[in-house]
């Protein structure tokens, strides 16, 4: 049969002719019927049914004539009628070449049912009968007889069978010059067997069955002997409710039952239940004349009524029910005891019509059945779990508890989409078909099936000592007692045969040819049933039932894990597709079945073992790769409902944050030129949750029992096998999370109105993604710290810009967010409105600014809590990435700079502050000023955020990592102490990079600007600049404002520009002090000069308020380090300044008076 079976060892019992003529035949022969459904099975794919060699309109012509002249084949005849053969002829090679395996599959079933046919019969006339004891040999013969009849239905839903028959045989001639040999035997069985198949599909079943009818009429009264036989189990079992009331699984009621060996014959009808059903129905459709017992008709009651389609193989189904309508109306035979005729329609009301009526009465007994599976299931899970040793002793029930099991998830696929039989006249109720929770009953067979294969060494050896002390002693004493009573019609060769297989089995080890013994147990049974032994059949029902034991005891020890998977069948609900999808959306869209979502991967695991493709290679290829890509994709929608409800966590997280006190963002008057101001709202109040009854709360313990139970799924299954793809669950979750966690930190700064959120609410977000990866790592060994440590690291930091300790880079490209962070400070610190508070330490907007609610508040995102939550988030790189940027943004500003002082070097050269004479004259012709002030304050402000930022850096270290700082300011304090030491550039990096504000350390701040003031002429003239400022325009409108401590447009950060650039572009710091003097002496040059114009009343000097500029170079000294008043008063007498100072706060007072009185 084209190697469609495997060969069998040949054995040493020549003497049981019946054995090596029928028994051995039925074994090979069911295995060859299994092959044969495989391939026709793989004929149903596509490019078999319509090749791509037949698409072609060239031959468009050859294959009508194919259709209309079948099953007269004629290639002469075509060639003479068809002009367009030459395109035929020219893909003659093609056609034959992707043909030729579905044309072998159908001589292979011819092959097949000759040989089944002669095999079946051969065995009806040998075996005296079929019953209980020799149970084994009448399930193998009803497999058979129904896989024969499965083949034959599985032949007739092949489409294009005709048409390729006819195509192929005509390709071989055109392109070989020869015919098929088999041909004619292909033809007589194509119009004896499949009809005409210009017919409906119904219409030719009927042509089949009535040649199955006559074919297998020998074999009815086996049929019809067996049904009596069979009607006590399909009764006793037909309601779910049986299986309970029984206890047949049931170890609760009784304690002392749970170590008792599950009595193998109670167990084996089990297992077979539904088989039985199945194989009967097919053997009393080809043999209806047994329907004239009462008994067969029961059954077939029962078992209609059991069914809305019949099972044929993998997913093929048949509609039966239609070819039983007809055969009720349409057959009739001999009456089994009488001379008259036998009408079946007489009892079809009271056998079909009561059967097929009953549809939800069907679906709602399965659904019980599978519920009580289920609970039994789990039952036995648990009892394993916590003795393994019970295993053994359980097999034979684990094996039927699967089977059933197996049986009912597989009844459901098969029916999910299908209506009972005319469900019109019965109010069909469609929700019955679907059941979302089919996935517990997968998962606890799955979760049984795996833990007793965990102790198959455990039930091996349990076996063998049952075989040993228990099976084989009564073995010996039941055939000796046959040997002794039937003496002269056992022959001797036989008896000492039986007795050295009795002996071998007596002594049976694990060294032991277990399949050779089995078999010859097998045979042995097998002789005993047939006429040829001598042996009545009454007397040899003891003998048969411990033979027939011995051999499914032998068969738990031959094949334990590969029976508990074949029994489970669980891989083949790959052939359920798109209904096994559904049940994946159905898991993984239910929380009450995240625990049971990794079982779906469990069952693609199980298909390498449960489907037997080597029948078919091509057929092979395709499921592996299938399956394969199937699995990654359960895979995926695992991870991503992961990823929906760790995101659904973090969202309800959020929201308790938001409710547990005043939100700063609602609360504030956004909208200050509204008359109607915002109402708080109140759903930010503190306490407020308890008026949802703890909505958040329950919300996020939901969400978290949802996330752990997928992550508790996703950690009992760490490897899943596809055949030879390991796919690595954590590995999957992993970058699942690693993908998600990633887009979150990349999102952590974003809000609604397209800006930045606060710092402080990105530490929140943040700490809530730390907490729920907290919680992931607590369920599941995954390194979720080093998830985010990578995400904060991509989009926080700028290796290019520089490492910790290593120089800073301000021309380097930053990551999208914090690239994004880096511009928006720049933005708000350069605002025309905003501000430096020396007194807040921090920027502010001023009130008159803030003209729409949608204008950015720089209080909100640079006071010092601010900007720790933003060192917190974006750690020392984030803050060094952040400093890159904003440098970066100095360059044309710095560039504007230097080109203003270049400008004017000829002035600043003649520049005299002495001679107030000289002075004034020369100062008037020095351009820019005003530009180069704005610019000035520009930087001052750039820095004044650096530093601020590098504040709140430190304060951040102190708390995290006080260590680091202690031997940081170690390290400073022993440079401040001793003059002479000198740090290197990598230490002068590393104290930069900890915080440390000192301009002649900081390699990033001195790189930016010596490259734009290192030039000598630049940099002589760099102090007169500045010095010449005070007669800027900006200056004369300048104010003091002493309430806040700042000036009205923000020139004290000049201040921060001078102190930090100063040393920055110096070598030395003798060298940058020197500087400093100089630009302390110039200005007060400049200041007494002024002042004594003013109180001269000079013209010029109107509109320049002295005290605010005497009140500068006060707080500049004050702030500068290594630099004393006596450098000024030297100058500028200090009764002077004094004077001026109190001046403006005796102003101030006056004016707070005046608000008072009024």
């Amino acid at each position: 049969l084209s190697g469609a079976y495997r060969p069998l060892p040949l054995l040493f019992l020549p003497f049981l002719i019946m054995a090596k003529e029928s028994a051995e035949h039925l074994l090979i022969l069911r295995e060859a019927c299994y092959g044969l459904l495989c391939r026709v099975h793989w004929n149903h794919n596509p490019q078999f049914l319509n090749p791509t060699s037949l698409e072609s309109k060239d031959i468009s012509q050859v294959i009508r004539f194919a259709k209309r002249s079948f099953p007269k084949i004629s290639c002469l005849e075509a060639r003479q009628q068809i002009k367009t053969f030459d395109a035929f002829a020219s893909k003659a090679e093609a056609i034959v070449n992707e043909l030729e395996d579905w044309y072998r599959t159908i001589c292979d079933v011819i092959s097949f049912n000759g040989k089944a046919l002669t095999a079946l019969n051969t065995f009806v006339k040998n075996v005296t009968t079929l019953r209980k004891a020799n149970f084994h040999l009448m399930m193998l013969f009803f497999e058979l007889l129904g896989g024969y009849v499965k083949l034959q239905i599985a032949m007739q839903s092949v489409g294009f069978k005709a048409r390729n028959i006819a195509m192929y045989i005509m390709a071989l001639e055109t392109s070989q010059s020869k015919k098929d040999e088999r041909l004619d035997a292909v033809l007589k069985y194509m119009s004896e067997m499949m009809g005409n198949q210009d017919l409906k599909l119904e219409e030719r079943l009927k042509v089949t069955f009535a040649t199955l009818r006559q074919q297998c009429e020998p074999m009815t009264q086996v049929v019809r002997d067996s049904c009596k036989f069979f009607w006590s189990s399909i009764q006793k079992w037909a309601p779910a409710e049986s299986f309970e009331r029984h206890r047949m699984f049931s170890i609760l009621y009784d304690a002392s039952k749970i170590i008792q060996p599950a009595r193998t014959e109670n167990y084996l009808e089990l297992e077979y239940l539904n088989g039985v059903r199945e194989w009967l129905q097919y053997a009393l459709l080809v043999c209806p004349a047994a329907l004239q017992e009462q008994a067969a008709r029961s059954c077939l009651n029962k078992i209609i009524s059991n069914y809305f389609v019949t099972p044929v193989f993998r997913d093929i189904t048949f509609e039966l029910c239609k070819s039983w309508d007809s055969t009720f109306w349409d057959y009739k035979c001999g009456h089994i005891s009488q001379g008259t005729k036998f009408y079946l329609k007489t009892h079809r009301d009271d056998v079909f019509k009561d059967a097929y009526l009953k549809g939800n009465e069907c679906a709602l007994n399965h659904r019980s059945l599978r519920r009580y599976l289920q609970v039994m299931l789990r039952q036995y899970v648990c009892l394993f779990t916590e003795i393994p040793g019970l295993a053994a002793p359980k097999f034979q029930l684990v094996l039927a508890l699967l089977k059933l099991a197996s049986d009912e998830i597989h009844w459901y696929f098969q029916h999910t989409n299908v209506k009972p039989f005319k469900s019109h006249k019965q109010k069909w109720l469609d929700p019955l078909s679907k059941d979302q929770n089919i996935v517990k009953l997968i998962a606890a067979c799955v979760d049984l099936c795996q833990l007793v294969s965990k102790h198959a060494d455990v039930v091996r050896e349990y076996f063998i000592e049952y075989i040993r002390d228990i099976d084989a002693p009564r073995c010996i004493s039941e055939l000796g007692k046959i040997s002794q009573k039937y003496a002269k019609q056992v022959p001797a060769e036989v008896q000492n045969a039986i007795r050295v297989l009795t002996e071998e089995a007596k002594n049976i080890s694990p060294e032991s040819n277990f399949s050779v013994i089995q078999l010859n147990f097998f045979r042995t049974s097998c002789w005993l049933s047939s006429r040829g032994s001598g042996v009545p059949a009454d007397e040899a029902n003891a003998a048969l039932a411990v033979v027939n034991e011995m051999f499914t005891h032998f068969s738990n020890v031959l094949q334990t894990e590969q029976r508990l998977v074949e029994t489970a069948n669980i891989g083949a609900l790959i052939w359920y597709k798109e209904d096994f999808k559904q049940v994946k959306e159905w898991t993984l869209g239910r929380s009450d079945l995240y625990q049971y979502s990794m079982a779906l991967m469990q069952v693609l695991e199980h298909v390498r073992y449960d489907l037997n493709l080597r029948y078919c290679p091509d057929e092979q290829a395709f499921i592996i790769r299938a399956t394969t890509k199937f699995a990654e994709f359960v895979m995926e929608h695992i991870c991503r409902a992961i990823i929906e409800n760790f995101d659904k966590m973090l969202g309800w997280a959020n929201y308790l944050k938001e409710l547990g006190g005043l939100n700063p963002v609602i609360n504030k008057y956004l909208s200050l030129n509204r008359k109607g101001r915002p109402k708080l709202q109140e759903t930010a109040q503190p306490g407020v949750e308890s008026r949802y009854g703890g909505q958040g709360y329950y919300s996020v313990q939901v969400q978290a029992q949802a996330v752990a139970d997928l992550l508790g799924a996703v950690r009992e299954l760490r490897q899943c096998q596809v055949f030879k793809t390991v796919i690595n669950t954590h590995d999957w979750l992993y970058e699942a999370l690693d993908v998600h966690v990633d887009a979150k930190i990349r999102g952590l700064f974003e809000s609604k109105d397209q800006r930045l959120c606060r710092p402080s609410e990105a530490l929140s977000r943040l700490r809530c993604i730390q907490r729920a990866l907290t919680f992931v790592e607590q369920h599941i060994m995954l390194n979720a710290s080093d998830i985010l440590r990578g995400a904060v690291l991509k989009h926080f930091a700028n290796v290019a810009a520089g490492t910790i300790g290593a120089p800073l880079k301000t021309d380097t490209k930053s990551s999208a967010a914090i690239q994004k962070v880096g511009k928006f400070y720049w933005d708000v610190v350069n605002h025309s409105n905003t501000a430096f508070s020396p007194l807040k330490i921090h920027f502010v907007t001023r009130a008159h600014g803030r003209r729409h609610r949608d204008d950015v508040n720089a209080e909100d995102f640079t006071t010092h809590p601010e900007l720790r939550a933003l060192c917190h988030v974006v750690g020392p790189y984030g803050v060094k990435a952040i400093q890159s940027v904003l440098l970066s943004n100095l360059g044309s500003s710095i560039a504007e700079m230097k080109r203003i002082i270049a400008n004017n070097s000829v002035y600043l050269g003649q520049l005299d502050f002495v001679d107030i004479t000289s002075w004034e004259n020369i100062v008037t012709k020095v351009s820019g000023k005003d530009e180069f002030l704005r610019l000035a304050v520009q930087v001052g402000r750039c820095l004044q955020l650096i530093s601020t930022l590098k504040t709140a850096q430190r304060a951040v270290q102190e708390n995290d990592i006080p260590f680091v700082s202690r031997i940081i300011e170690l390290v400073m304090r022993r440079i401040d102490k001793d003059g002479k030491i000198t740090p290197g550039q990598t230490l002068c990096n590393v104290l930069t990079d900890s915080g440390v504000e000192d301009p002649m350390y900081d390699q990033g701040l001195k790189a930016v600007f010596q490259r734009g003031f290192s030039s000598g002429v630049v940099l002589s003239h760099f102090p007169k600049m500045f010095a010449c400022l005070f007669m800027s325009e900006m200056w004369k409108s300048t104010r003091f404002q002493p309430e806040a401590e700042a000036f009205s447009t923000g020139v004290e950060s000049v201040i921060t520009t001078i102190q930090t650039v100063i040393p920055a572009i110096c070598s030395s710091r003798e060298k940058s002090m020197g500087m400093l003097r100089d630009f302390v002496t110039l200005s007060a040059h400049a200041l007494l000069h002024m002042n004594s114009k003013a109180e001269a009343n000079s013209r010029a000097m109107r509109g320049y308020h002295i005290p605010s500029m005497m009140i500068f170079m006060s707080q500049f000294m004050e702030t500068c380090k290594g630099m004393s008043m006596d450098i000024l008063e030297r100058c500028l007498p200090f009764t002077l300044m004094r004077t001026k100072i109190i001046e403006i706060y005796e102003n101030l007072r006056v004016q707070t008076e005046e608000k008072g009185a009024a």
